[in-house]
Protein backbone atom coordinates (compact mmCIF):
# COMPACT_ATOMS: atom_id res chain seq x y z
CA UNK A 1 0.00 0.00 0.00
CA UNK A 2 1.27 3.46 -0.92
CA UNK A 3 1.91 5.56 2.18
CA UNK A 4 3.16 9.09 2.67
CA UNK A 5 4.99 10.50 5.70
CA UNK A 6 2.10 12.94 6.22
CA UNK A 7 -1.58 12.80 5.22
CA UNK A 8 -2.35 14.50 1.90
CA UNK A 9 -6.14 14.18 2.10
CA UNK A 10 -6.53 17.09 4.55
CA UNK A 11 -4.45 19.29 2.25
CA UNK A 12 -6.47 18.73 -0.93
CA UNK A 13 -9.86 18.67 0.78
CA UNK A 14 -9.47 22.36 1.60
CA UNK A 15 -9.10 23.16 -2.11
CA UNK A 16 -12.27 21.22 -2.88
CA UNK A 17 -14.28 22.99 -0.20
CA UNK A 18 -12.92 26.48 -0.87
CA UNK A 19 -13.24 26.26 -4.65
CA UNK A 20 -16.80 24.89 -4.53
CA UNK A 21 -18.04 27.65 -2.23
CA UNK A 22 -16.13 30.34 -4.14
CA UNK A 23 -17.45 29.08 -7.48
CA UNK A 24 -20.99 29.15 -6.08
CA UNK A 25 -20.47 32.69 -4.74
CA UNK A 26 -19.14 33.89 -8.09
CA UNK A 27 -22.02 32.17 -9.89
CA UNK A 28 -24.63 33.86 -7.68
CA UNK A 29 -23.01 37.30 -7.88
CA UNK A 30 -22.70 37.00 -11.66
CA UNK A 31 -26.37 36.03 -11.87
CA UNK A 32 -27.39 39.16 -9.94
CA UNK A 33 -25.19 41.57 -11.91
CA UNK A 34 -26.56 43.41 -14.95
CA UNK A 35 -25.36 42.40 -18.39
CA UNK A 36 -21.81 43.45 -19.10
CA UNK A 37 -18.17 42.47 -18.96
CA UNK A 38 -18.13 41.89 -15.20
CA UNK A 39 -21.09 39.50 -15.35
CA UNK A 40 -19.51 37.58 -18.25
CA UNK A 41 -16.06 37.44 -16.63
CA UNK A 42 -17.40 36.38 -13.24
CA UNK A 43 -19.57 33.69 -14.85
CA UNK A 44 -16.57 32.31 -16.73
CA UNK A 45 -14.51 32.44 -13.51
CA UNK A 46 -17.20 30.41 -11.73
CA UNK A 47 -16.97 27.72 -14.42
CA UNK A 48 -13.18 27.57 -14.17
CA UNK A 49 -13.28 27.43 -10.37
CA UNK A 50 -15.77 24.59 -10.58
CA UNK A 51 -13.49 22.77 -13.04
CA UNK A 52 -10.45 23.17 -10.76
CA UNK A 53 -12.63 22.09 -7.85
CA UNK A 54 -13.34 18.86 -9.74
CA UNK A 55 -9.60 18.29 -10.26
CA UNK A 56 -8.90 18.94 -6.57
CA UNK A 57 -11.78 16.63 -5.69
CA UNK A 58 -10.24 13.77 -7.68
CA UNK A 59 -6.99 14.17 -5.71
CA UNK A 60 -8.96 14.51 -2.48
CA UNK A 61 -10.77 11.24 -3.19
CA UNK A 62 -7.57 9.40 -4.12
CA UNK A 63 -5.75 10.48 -0.97
CA UNK A 64 -8.90 9.96 1.09
CA UNK A 65 -9.11 6.34 -0.02
CA UNK A 66 -5.41 5.82 0.69
CA UNK A 67 -5.83 7.29 4.15
CA UNK A 68 -9.10 5.37 4.75
CA UNK A 69 -7.23 2.12 4.23
CA UNK A 70 -4.13 3.06 6.21
CA UNK A 71 -5.30 4.99 9.27
CA UNK A 72 -5.66 2.89 12.42
CA UNK A 73 -9.17 2.94 13.82
CA UNK A 74 -11.67 0.84 15.75
CA UNK A 75 -15.30 -0.08 15.06
CA UNK A 76 -16.52 3.03 16.88
CA UNK A 77 -14.85 5.19 14.21
CA UNK A 78 -15.35 2.86 11.25
CA UNK A 79 -19.03 3.64 10.76
CA UNK A 80 -18.57 7.46 10.71
CA UNK A 81 -15.57 6.98 8.38
CA UNK A 82 -17.71 4.92 6.01
CA UNK A 83 -20.49 7.51 6.21
CA UNK A 84 -18.01 10.30 5.37
CA UNK A 85 -16.62 8.26 2.47
CA UNK A 86 -20.11 7.61 1.06
CA UNK A 87 -21.03 11.29 1.30
CA UNK A 88 -17.74 12.17 -0.42
CA UNK A 89 -18.51 9.82 -3.33
CA UNK A 90 -22.02 11.25 -3.74
CA UNK A 91 -20.66 14.78 -3.53
CA UNK A 92 -18.03 14.01 -6.18
CA UNK A 93 -20.75 12.70 -8.49
CA UNK A 94 -22.83 15.87 -8.07
CA UNK A 95 -19.68 17.97 -8.57
CA UNK A 96 -18.93 16.07 -11.79
CA UNK A 97 -22.48 16.65 -13.08
CA UNK A 98 -22.40 20.36 -12.16
CA UNK A 99 -19.06 20.73 -13.94
CA UNK A 100 -20.48 19.06 -17.07
CA UNK A 101 -23.51 21.41 -17.03
CA UNK A 102 -21.27 24.43 -16.42
CA UNK A 103 -18.89 23.51 -19.25
CA UNK A 104 -21.84 22.86 -21.56
CA UNK A 105 -23.24 26.31 -20.68
CA UNK A 106 -19.81 27.84 -21.24
CA UNK A 107 -19.57 26.28 -24.71
CA UNK A 108 -23.12 27.40 -25.56
CA UNK A 109 -22.36 30.90 -24.16
CA UNK A 110 -25.20 30.57 -21.62
CA UNK A 111 -23.68 29.62 -18.27
CA UNK A 112 -26.66 30.40 -16.02
CA UNK A 113 -29.45 27.83 -16.11
CA UNK A 114 -32.04 26.46 -13.71
CA UNK A 115 -30.41 23.03 -13.83
CA UNK A 116 -26.99 24.37 -12.87
CA UNK A 117 -28.45 26.59 -10.16
CA UNK A 118 -30.26 23.64 -8.55
CA UNK A 119 -27.15 21.50 -8.98
CA UNK A 120 -25.03 24.16 -7.30
CA UNK A 121 -27.43 24.36 -4.34
CA UNK A 122 -27.35 20.59 -3.92
CA UNK A 123 -23.58 20.57 -4.33
CA UNK A 124 -23.01 23.23 -1.67
CA UNK A 125 -25.24 21.36 0.77
CA UNK A 126 -23.41 18.11 0.09
CA UNK A 127 -19.94 19.68 0.32
CA UNK A 128 -20.88 21.25 3.63
CA UNK A 129 -22.26 17.97 5.00
CA UNK A 130 -19.26 15.97 3.81
CA UNK A 131 -16.85 18.52 5.28
CA UNK A 132 -18.74 18.48 8.58
CA UNK A 133 -18.57 14.69 8.73
CA UNK A 134 -14.83 14.78 7.96
CA UNK A 135 -14.23 17.41 10.61
CA UNK A 136 -16.21 15.33 13.08
CA UNK A 137 -13.85 12.41 12.46
CA UNK A 138 -10.88 14.59 13.36
CA UNK A 139 -12.27 16.78 16.13
CA UNK A 140 -14.77 14.42 17.76
CA UNK A 141 -13.06 11.06 17.33
CA UNK A 142 -9.44 12.26 17.08
CA UNK A 143 -8.92 10.23 13.92
CA UNK A 144 -5.53 10.68 12.22
CA UNK A 145 -4.39 13.06 14.93
CA UNK A 146 -0.81 12.11 15.70
CA UNK A 147 -0.66 13.08 19.33
CA UNK A 148 -2.51 14.89 22.04
CA UNK A 149 -1.80 14.86 25.76
CA UNK A 150 -4.97 12.85 26.43
CA UNK A 151 -4.08 10.21 23.84
CA UNK A 152 -0.52 9.90 25.14
CA UNK A 153 -1.79 9.53 28.70
CA UNK A 154 -4.35 6.93 27.62
CA UNK A 155 -1.71 4.99 25.69
CA UNK A 156 0.69 5.01 28.64
CA UNK A 157 -2.10 3.83 30.97
CA UNK A 158 -3.01 1.04 28.55
CA UNK A 159 0.64 -0.07 28.30
CA UNK A 160 0.98 -0.14 32.09
CA UNK A 161 -2.19 -2.22 32.41
CA UNK A 162 -0.88 -4.69 29.82
CA UNK A 163 2.43 -4.95 31.64
CA UNK A 164 0.63 -5.61 34.92
CA UNK A 165 -1.54 -8.30 33.31
CA UNK A 166 1.48 -10.00 31.75
CA UNK A 167 3.67 -9.96 34.86
CA UNK A 168 2.50 -13.40 36.00
CA UNK A 169 2.60 -15.05 32.57
CA UNK A 170 5.83 -16.86 31.71
CA UNK A 171 7.71 -16.10 28.49
CA UNK A 172 5.79 -12.94 27.71
CA UNK A 173 7.71 -10.07 26.18
CA UNK A 174 6.48 -6.94 27.96
CA UNK A 175 8.66 -4.57 25.97
CA UNK A 176 6.11 -4.31 23.16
Amino acid sequence: MLEFPFPLHPIFVHFTVALSFTAFGAYVIAYILPEGNLKRDLSISAVWMLFFCLLASVLTLIFGFLQFNSVKHDMLVHMPMTDHRNWALGTALVLFLCTIFALRGYIQNKIHSATLTIGFLVLIGMVGTTAYKGGELVYHYGLAVKSTPELRELKQKDQKEQQQENIFQPNVDISK
